[in-house]
């Protein structure tokens, strides 16, 4: 207990007073989790569909089709941004990614991270649960696992709306 500049007692700190809880607080390093890199799976068609039918709920008027919180919108804003890196480098034969392309997926792992941030409810448990952070940082310039991921982009887009998914 701490008095105030009154003498009465008072269970708020004083502006110099480094306890409580605002000061007592331990690094949270390790309650955040690590995005690592992972390689998009080769039945990435299949994952897409799992993705969508853990995140659906079931329809109360139609129960052939699932509610999902994201929107077709959101997941799509993101499938233009890979699929204007995917119209570049569909057409080359390199192994690697030109760096023009790599910038441009790493903006869009930024704005991941900040559509994830900024929607926790509806963004936030898609990003997640597709894993869309962890396999962007493994493609690593490597072509070819960057087209698988924007085949999979495709495949979540497609379920989400053939499940039931709204505008």
């Amino acid at each position: 207990m701490t008095y105030n500049s009154y003498g009465n007692r008072s269970s708020r700190p004083q502006k110099n007073d480094r306890s409580g809880p605002r000061y007592d607080r331990k690094e949270k390093s390790s309650a955040v989790p690590e995005i690592k890199p992972l390689d998009v799976p080769e039945d990435y068609v299949d994952a897409a569909e799992q993705v969508m039918k853990h995140l659906g709920q079931p329809d109360r008027q139609n129960p052939s089709r699932l509610r999902f919180s994201i929107t077709t919108s959101k997941i799509r804003n993101i499938l233009t941004l890979v699929s204007d890196i995917y119209n570049v480098e569909s057409r080359r034969t390199a192994e690697t990614m030109l760096p023009e392309s790599n910038a441009k997926l790493q903006m869009l792992r930024i704005r991941i991270l900040y559509e994830a941030g900024r929607d926790e409810r509806d963004v936030k448990p898609f990003v997640e649960k597709s894993k869309l952070l962890e396999y962007i940082k493994g493609i690593q310039m490597n072509r070819e696992k960057f087209i698988q991921f924007a085949h999979y982009m495709e495949a979540l887009v497609a379920y989400h709306r053939y499940y039931g998914g709204r505008d």
